[in-house]
């Protein structure tokens, strides 16, 4: 008898930024805090596909092992609100 899957949603991030989305990968994300802490938010990704995107970036870079550069992240996330917010 084969074992059923767990039903998983379909990634929240990617759906904003690319359109489409693998299943949500639940613990093994990033983002991952007794749940989507991104699901708590999508209604402020909803409209800013390019932050959502920053995000799933900044997640594939996480996941592959990869340093990230704390400064480097903060500096584009807050030139993308600040150009969502028509900042200069």
């Amino acid at each position: 008898m084969k074992r059923r899957e767990e039903h998983r949603q379909l990634c929240t991030i990617e759906l904003i930024a690319e359109g489409h989305a693998e299943r949500c990968p639940g613990e093994e994300c990033a983002f991952w805090d007794h749940g989507c802490a991104l699901t708590r938010i999508e209604y402020e990704l909803d409209g800013r596909p390019e932050v959502a995107r920053l995000l799933v970036d900044l997640r594939r870079e996480l996941e592959s092992g990869r340093e990230v550069e704390v400064e480097q992240l903060h500096t584009q996330f807050a030139h993308l609100l600040n150009e969502d917010e028509a900042i200069d």
